[in-house]
């Protein structure tokens, strides 16, 4: 894929990558990761975001650079491939992320699940905690409908839907624990 074909797709990012703290990570992990897609810096410290082609091939990719202990790695905070991404405003988020339930209700069994919101801006106008406790009840209540019981736990939750927002755009991700158990570094906060 070209580099302007790359660039268009990153407003719809699959990937947001964290940087560790430190001078001059987020230039070193960038220049690795533009090899493996297109990638860029958001407004917000050691956070970027990009489209990768392939997301099991990406982060594979970085598994095994984990396992051969490449140096560039230790500049890499934490990885989260989003499955879809979407605008928002403060006032449409929580519905929108009900909305986006619905499928990921489909492909859960029963167990334990927490919802878990990363926020960047909007400081004042989205609070965390609150969306992750009415999406959560609203996860729940879709499980029950379908006959199947899931559970609110924080503690090794068979399921993590991961939110994270930059800006005024947002991307889920359901993450089983066999998932987060293969690559580590997915880990939401």
């Amino acid at each position: 894929m070209s580099l302007y074909a790359q660039e268009k797709k990153v407003g719809s990012w699959n990937v947001i990558v964290t940087v560790a703290p430190g001078p001059g990570r987020e230039s070193r992990l960038l220049r690795q990761l533009r090899r493996l897609g297109y990638f860029k810096p958001t407004e917000f410290k050691n956070v970027c975001s990009g489209h990768v082609e392939d997301t099991a091939q990406f982060l594979e990719g970085l598994r095994a650079a984990r396992e051969n202990q490449e140096p560039w790695l230790s500049d890499l905070g934490r990885v989260i491939p989003v499955e879809q991404t979407f605008s928002f405003t403060p006032e449409t988020l929580t519905g929108q992320l009900k909305q986006a339930m619905i499928p990921l209700v489909a492909r859960m069994t029963e167990g334990t699940f927490h919802v878990r919101l990363e926020r960047r801006g909007l400081p004042g106008q989205v609070m965390s905690q609150e969306v992750e406790r009415q999406v959560g009840e609203h996860l729940q209540a879709l499980a029950e409908a379908a006959g199947k019981r899931l559970q609110v736990s924080f503690a090794h939750a068979d399921y993590v839907v991961a939110v994270e927002t930059i800006g005024t755009r947002c991307g889920i991700a359901l993450l089983d624990r066999t998932f987060r158990e293969r690559f580590p570094f997915v880990l939401p906060h």
